[in-house]
């Protein structure tokens, strides 16, 4: 299952991508982050939300996923939710913050600190100001920078296959 996963990563960051093809790409693996990173048990209960904070057109993409694969890894309905303002932000497991947005990361890092969610950004410099994983370009393709330590003190796991793709921050 590991060198599956390697391989489909590998594969992703190969292909150059058009910003369309960039969303589509960042909703596989935003939906493939739902196999390789524990949630608290506490926190996964009812359906797993992923929700888009701005306009942003990935909610089209995750939208587009979400219809062909209903569910997670462990079986839960997956939902996406756009957000417009940082109040109604709630009990989310995934919030993907859009660059137009962006600077609001610090008041929702600390407004949702308590809580164990995925915050995912695609703003260089990002994963230091506090996000979880920042996607970047690289050479025309898409990588992921992971702050490990902003996982864990949001309580969580990522496993050792995804973190060994990852551009550790």
């Amino acid at each position: 299952m590991k060198r599956i996963l390697l391989l489909f990563f590998l594969l992703m960051a190969v292909f150059e991508t058009s910003h369309a093809q960039k969303e589509k790409f960042q909703s596989l693996f935003i939906y493939n982050f739902t196999k390789y990173i524990k949630w608290p048990e506490t926190y996964n209960e009812g359906n797993f939300v992923i929700g888009v904070y701005g306009n942003s057109n990935i909610i089209n993409s995750l939208n587009s996923m979400v219809a062909s694969k209903k569910k997670t890894g462990s079986g839960s309905i997956i939902v996406v939710k756009k957000y417009d303002s940082i109040e109604e932000i709630d009990d989310c497991n995934i919030l993907f913050i859009s660059e137009n947005t962006i600077s609001n990361l610090i008041e929702i890092d600390v407004g949702t600190s308590s809580k164990p969610i995925l915050i995912i950004t695609d703003t260089p410099g990002m994963a230091k100001k506090g996000s979880v994983i920042n996607f970047v370009e690289k050479d025309g393709r898409i990588r992921f920078e992971l702050n490990e330590s902003k996982a864990s003190s949001r309580g969580l796991v990522v496993s050792g296959s995804l973190a060994s793709l990852a551009i550790i921050i």
